[in-house]
């Protein structure tokens, strides 16, 4: 069987390359499960719009192909600010080439809020969509409290930035263009990969003769063979909290500064929140919308690290707290239960079906109220019991679902099933 992988991510033959906080990690975890199964070829088509041509890298069973997308004259540039209509048609065509060159048995897209969706309505070979996020809901959270207000959109910074009102503009407008494409590919195609309650929801709100193929997330290897476990530190008047991902507004990081401002004023805890994959740069808009500064309520940003570093750092917090508006199965989650750190994270998305059935619900928080987030982070450091019962929960529900050999089992059964 021959299978044909569309996705943004750029992956390399050198394992060494396929790495990062967002999106490398478990595409290149699931892309050697997906080599484990016999009789398996594969063929991976990424975009690449660095400005360095890339060329096709193959060995025995895996090919790489690079999708080199150059648009660098001024039309370009201009028109490409206003509509990625002209770039989709583009990479569809290249697409397309590839398809007819290769002739897979299947095609396997990541991502329904990309152009490569299309395909299914342009070739006679099956699409499967692995459902990552869904853009519908990362565009109900673009107005964020504080940011919603019309003097905000127009706030006068804006008006002495050269690109400021434009900027705006382009990103709604892209913003707008991405959800109808993703629409479309929702409604047009025949198979899905989900993992959550919500993914699976939402598909078949659009498309209710979708069929729909239940896929686990291949966390990175470095925290799959990593042989320590998280403990209990008590005997200190210090809250360690960690979040994992990029500091962008839908992760909420306007709500860890009013919540780490909300500890600091009011206990006798020293606080540290050590947000991994963040940047004081990233911050520093989140610092002007709050008028909170990250060094004055304990907030440090870490910027990208390793995979062993980033154990290391969850494993010394003494919670990992997950501040998003919109997700379906963050990865930063799964890695922390998966280590066994016992998690608070907001009721956004599919993120609730991370959970077991035991796990206490009032650990699952609503979005944007750092009040209760605030006491919930008390109340797990100041219980010891409640903090080892959810991490044992955490832990024996993580290794249940991202156990290599299950998630090996579920994409070859899907590849099985739409083949046939």
């Amino acid at each position: 069987m021959k299978v044909l992988w569309f996705s943004v991510t750029p992956l390399s033959l050198n394992t060494g390359d396929n790495t990062g906080v967002e999106g490398k990690g478990w595409i290149s975890s699931l892309l050697q499960l997906a080599l484990a199964i016999e009789g398996l070829e594969l063929v991976v088509a990424y975009e690449n719009y660095s400005p360095n041509k890339k060329e096709t890298e193959e060995s025995e069973r895996l090919k790489i192909v690079p999708i080199n997308i150059c648009r660098y004259s001024k039309r370009e540039i201009i028109k490409d600010m206003m509509t990625k209509k002209e770039v989709d048609e583009y990479i569809l065509s290249e697409s397309l080439k590839i398809v007819r060159m290769e002739k897979p048995d299947l095609i396997h897209v990541f991502g329904a809020e990309w152009c490569f969706g299309l395909l299914a309505s342009r070739t006679d070979i099956p699409v499967v969509i692995h459902i990552q996020g869904l853009w519908s809901q990362i565009r109900n959270c673009l107005l964020l409290p504080g940011q919603s207000s019309l003097f905000d959109r127009l706030k006068p910074e804006l008006l002495t930035h050269p690109l400021g009102l434009f900027a705006r503009y382009h990103y709604y407008n892209i913003s707008t263009e991405r959800h109808q494409r993703e629409e479309d590919i929702l409604r047009q195609n025949n198979y899905f990969m989900c993992r959550t309650r919500w993914d699976q929801s939402i598909v078949r709100f659009y498309n209710r003769n979708a069929k729909i193929f239940h896929m686990d997330e291949a966390l990175r290897t470095d925290f799959m063979n990593c042989n320590k476990r998280w403990e209990f530190k008590g005997g200190r008047r210090r809250i360690v909290i960690s979040t994992t991902g990029a500091c962008y507004s839908i992760k909420g990081p306007d709500v860890v500064l009013k919540t780490a401002k909300l500890l600091r004023e009011n206990t006798d805890y020293e606080i540290e929140w050590k947000w991994i994959g963040g940047t004081d740069d990233d911050i520093r808009e989140f610092e002007k919308l709050t008028k909170i500064k990250a060094n004055d309520v304990g907030l440090r940003m870490m910027g990208t690290l390793t995979a062993p570093q980033m154990t290391d750092e969850l494993l010394s917090s003494d919670m990992y707290v997950h501040t998003s508006y919109s997700d379906n199965s963050p990865n930063a989650v799964c890695e922390a239960q998966y280590l066994g750190l016992p998690v608070i994270a907001t009721d956004a998305g599919g993120v609730i079906s991370l959970f077991g059935d035991h796990y206490d619900r009032n650990m699952i928080v609503p979005m944007n109220d750092p009040f209760y987030l605030a006491s919930k982070i008390l109340e797990l450091r100041e219980d010891r019991d409640k903090a080892q019962l959810l991490s044992n929960e955490n832990w024996i529900i993580s290794h249940e679902r991202h156990d290599y050999q299950r998630i090996t089992r579920q994409l070859q059964d899907t590849y099985l099933q739409i083949c046939g």
